[in-house]
């Protein structure tokens, strides 16, 4: 039943009645509307129907098998319920964790006794007379029937030195508080994470990563990065790396975020999650062919990873890929003061023969006169005269035949 003034299940999700019937059931095909469907018949407001009820979580079950409604509550067992080889297990674990404990309880106590470091001395209280104070004021303060007095008394004056008095407490408290952060901060913390153990130190990195944590779920990731940072300065680790990382990348500084995953697969090569944020860093600074690279890398470790494989996917349209068989080539610059032979650089493909020969006797052909024969007693000056003479007929002969000696120099 329902009470009155609250709405029922079918109100609230805003289902017909005519829903809850067989024919309707089989044939739906949203799960989240089958979800409800069964929830309502479960909660009995709308009636007991034990086969419909049945027919809707088959239903669902083939639609969306993983439901939540089908999820059960298991029981916390106890110890003599448990088998003997999970309650053995169970049992080896504990004094495992209780041994190491103690261990690192005994190596702690050992590093305090081997410390010496000068601690500055605890503060001692104070012993205030707040009789006397109260005495004081009992006396210094204006009684009602003393008009005199009260005459006299100057309310602005008064106030003046109240502030005076807060503002001079205030000064003090500062000036108090800045030179106890110098001694404590530069004199003692500095030379403490030299001395400290190993023990000492991966427990103080340990607060400061879960400092970082926690400034990074609410997104305030300044204050995450220096957390982060600390964690590595005391005690460097692939985990403080990685998390820096992410918040580089949160902070758009992506080559730093790069270099701190690079320092990530130093100590640990086959870290997924800092190839995956390497990946990221590098597609966010605009080197999609380096991310490129690293999702395969990524791929290799791990076929299935579905991460890798929606990146590579995106990539493949943002980018046109190389094609088989290609490689990159390596470019060395060569130094300036090195001679470089460059006659050794010009190698020809092929000899041609010239042309020269066999052009000059086509325009002897075209110009009318064939090859004489030198004169008894005509000497080569002779006929180097003869040849000048005769060049204007030459050309002038040459002119009406132009086109026959054109086509017979480019044959």
């Amino acid at each position: 039943m329902v009470k009155k003034g609250k709405k029922t299940l079918l109100e609230k999700w805003d289902i017909p009645v005519n829903h809850l019937d067989f024919d309707y059931v089989k044939q739906c095909t949203d799960s989240k509307e089958l979800e409800r469907i069964c929830l309502i018949l479960r909660s009995g407001e709308e009636g007991y129907y034990p086969d419909l009820t049945k027919c809707a979580e088959d239903r669902l079950k083939c639609l969306k098998p993983n439901s939540k409604i089908f999820r059960t509550d298991t029981p916390v067992l106890r110890q003599g319920q448990l088998d003997q080889e999970t309650s053995r297990e169970i049992c080896q674990n504990l004094a495992e964790f209780t041994q190491s404990v103690k261990q690192k309880e005994n190596d702690l106590k050992k590093s305090r006794n081997s410390l010496n470091i000068d601690y500055p001395p605890v503060r001692q209280p104070r012993e205030t007379s707040n009789a006397g104070n109260s005495r004081k004021k009992s006396e210094d303060r204006i009684k009602s029937f003393e008009y005199q007095k009260w005459d006299k008394y100057d309310a602005d004056a008064e106030v003046l030195k109240l502030d005076l008095q807060e503002e001079i407490q205030k000064e003090q408290i500062e000036r108090e508080q800045s030179q106890k952060k110098n001694v404590i901060i530069e004199e003692i913390v500095s030379p403490i994470w030299e001395k400290l153990t190993k023990i000492e130190r991966e427990e103080l990195a340990l607060k400061h990563k879960i400092k970082g944590n926690e400034y990074f779920k609410t997104n305030d990731f300044e204050d995450a990065h220096r957390e982060y940072t600390k964690c590595i300065e005391i005690n460097p680790s692939a985990v403080g790396f990685n998390n820096r990382a992410i918040a580089n990348i949160k902070l758009n500084r992506f080559k730093e975020a790069i270099e701190d995953c690079d320092e990530c697969l130093k100590l640990e090569p086959k870290n997924l999650k800092a190839l995956l944020r390497k990946a990221q860093a590098l597609q966010l600074d605009d080197c999609k062919r380096s991310a490129y690279e690293v999702l395969q890398e990524i791929l290799d470790i791990d076929p299935e990873n579905s991460t890798a494989l929606k990146s590579i996917a995106k990539l493949k349209q943002e980018i046109p890929l190389p094609p088989k068989g290609a490689f990159r080539m390596k470019i060395e610059e060569i130094p300036e003061e090195s001679e470089v032979d460059l006659s050794k650089l010009i190698v020809p493909n092929k000899i041609v023969k010239s042309k020269i020969s066999t052009v000059a006797q086509n325009i002897g052909k075209i110009c009318g006169r064939a090859p004489e024969k030198r004169k008894e007693g005509q000497t080569t000056h002779d006929k180097k005269i003869d040849d000048i003479v005769l060049t204007p007929l030459r050309a002038a002969n040459a002119c009406e035949s132009r086109e026959a000696f054109i086509e017979e120099i480019f044959d």
